[in-house]
């Protein structure tokens, strides 16, 4: 089952924000948090600034565009990306290892450090 298009894209934008929502202006970066983090309604965003639905509509759309202007010219979601990709790999092939290990009863040790090594990663992969 897929991700539909539109959710994809607001999770996109959301990891962007987090990256180089500091390069906003304040209030910009407010009403994209508003919208992007804590969910809320163009028209809620609208009544909480006093301006218009369609204000906000503009603020968020240029804030958007300008997160990915961030993105293409330093690139910082991608290799986070792929940072953890290579993250994800590396845990499956101390996994497999891990496997091997028990099978042959051999390096029990080695097999206790993989374990130490692979619940590290896995707090570094939730954060």
């Amino acid at each position: 089952m897929s991700v539909p298009y539109e959710i994809e894209k607001n999770l996109h934008i959301g990891v962007l924000l987090d990256i180089y929502g500091s390069l906003l202006t304040e209030r910009q970066r407010d009403i994209m948090e508003l919208y992007y983090h804590d969910d809320l309604s163009l028209s809620e965003i609208a009544e909480q600034y006093d301006i218009s639905r369609q204000g906000v509509h503009d603020a968020v759309k240029r804030g958007a565009e300008a997160l990915e202007e961030y993105e293409q010219k330093l690139g910082l979601s991608a290799q986070q990306k792929l940072r953890r990709e290579e993250l994800e790999k590396f845990k499956s092939m101390a996994l497999e290892a891990f496997e091997e290990c028990k099978k042959v009863n051999f390096g029990r040790n080695i097999a206790e450090k993989i374990i130490a090594l692979l619940e590290e990663l896995d707090r570094k992969l939730e954060d």
